[in-house]
């Protein structure tokens, strides 16, 4: 979500509110400043009978290696440490290469890092990545070891002046889906991550990303595995949807800023549509589970509009229970943050209140038909 000033100008306010938090005491999870970690990739099977399909997964797949993953504590930062680690599939852009997740970290009541669920977020369109990072805040307080992956153009992995970073992500989209694949094997390496399954969540542009790369892990979960490797689980996506291309299209403000941006850049039609076919998330999203899928959508957005979140609704087949909808649009949905961020990890950490007997949350906001 990208908060364009003379588009949205509340939206900025709101945005930079946000941005004001506390830095907390930032001790490396580790107990130490800097460490090394060797991870190696999860082998996947490219387990599709079209070769339609077969082609796809084939886009975002590599030869499995051990890789390092180095982590470097922030003392007095918001966040506890910066994780980096090689892309699996690398543009040649130095900018780029280097995977960067931000950690916040899971801590008890002495403020000690403890073994805690993971889960890796990826973040909207807004260059400062503001929602994500508070978002993160919100999970790492529930007791959520919390990563925001950076996308190539954005933080660490900015290319530099005169470079849009929406645009720069896209023309790296297979690159961003497979730097979330190795995320996860990255993620499980390090210390404190309870064994087990690695929540993914992604909002606006983040939930393409997202929905894309936790339709193509299930090649690495075949279903008599139940083990550590079994993929993402769950996967939740916040106003976000399908059909990037009419996403593009047919969106107002950030959607309509980005496409301006893209065709600066030369990309319109059928390039465009080619641009953007590795986060295409309707070409996976068949893959998803279902039961396993949660995705929370604005009833008034017109950046990402119905029609497309219920396009990926219907290809995951999601149903009325995985589906959550809030009474706002898209920038105005940050005034339910924080509400947002509890239902989120109440999914994520399996502690949904009873839907009759339990408070209040935001999945009930929809005006009934």
């Amino acid at each position: 979500m990208f908060v364009n000033p003379r588009l949205n100008p509340i939206g900025v306010v709101l945005a930079t509110a946000l941005a004001v938090v506390g830095a907390v005491d930032s001790v490396y999870a580790g107990g130490v400043a800097e460490a090394t970690f060797q991870a190696k990739d999860t082998p996947r099977t490219l387990d599709e009978d079209t070769p339609q399909m077969r082609t796809v997964l084939a886009g975002v797949s590599w030869e499995p290696e051990a890789f390092e993953v180095r982590c470097t504590a922030t003392p007095g930062l918001a966040y506890d440490a910066l994780v980096r680690f090689e892309s699996p599939l690398p543009s040649g852009e130095r900018w780029v290469d280097e995977v960067v997740l931000v950690w916040y970290a899971a801590r008890g009541e002495d403020r000690e890092a403890i073994e805690a669920p993971a889960v890796l977020m990826i973040h909207t369109l807004q260059p400062q990545m503001l929602i994500a990072n508070q978002l993160a805040q919100n999970f790492a307080k529930r007791g959520l070891h919390t990563f925001v992956l950076q996308l190539p153009g954005y933080g660490h992995r900015w290319k530099g002046p005169g470079h849009f970073p929406g645009v720069a992500a896209l023309e790296h989209g297979r690159q961003a889906v497979a730097d979330c694949l190795r995320a996860r094997d990255a993620i499980g390496v390090l210390p404190n991550i309870k064994p087990g399954p690695i929540a993914l969540q992604g909002t606006s542009l983040g939930g393409f990303v997202a929905a894309t790369a936790g339709g193509i892990d299930r090649a690495s979960n075949p279903g008599n595995n139940r083990g550590q490797n079994r993929g993402f689980d769950p996967v939740v996506l916040l106003i976000s949807g399908g059909d990037c291309y009419g996403a593009l299209m047919n969106g107002q403000f950030d959607a309509m800023f980005l496409r301006r941006a893209l065709i600066r850049k030369g990309y319109s039609g059928r390039a465009l549509k080619k641009l953007l076919e590795p986060v295409e998330p309707l070409r996976v999203a068949h893959r998803l589970n279902p039961s396993r899928t949660w995705l929370i959508s604005a009833r008034d957005d017109m950046t990402i509009p119905r029609a497309n979140s219920d396009a990926l609704a219907q290809a995951i087949g999601l149903d009325e229970e995985h589906r959550i909808w809030l009474g706002t649009n898209h920038y105005t949905t940050l005034l339910l943050l924080p509400a947002v961020a509890q239902t989120m990890a109440d999914i994520i950490l399996d502690e949904r209140p009873d839907p009759v007997t339990g408070p209040a949350t935001p999945q009930n906001t929809e005006a009934k038909d």
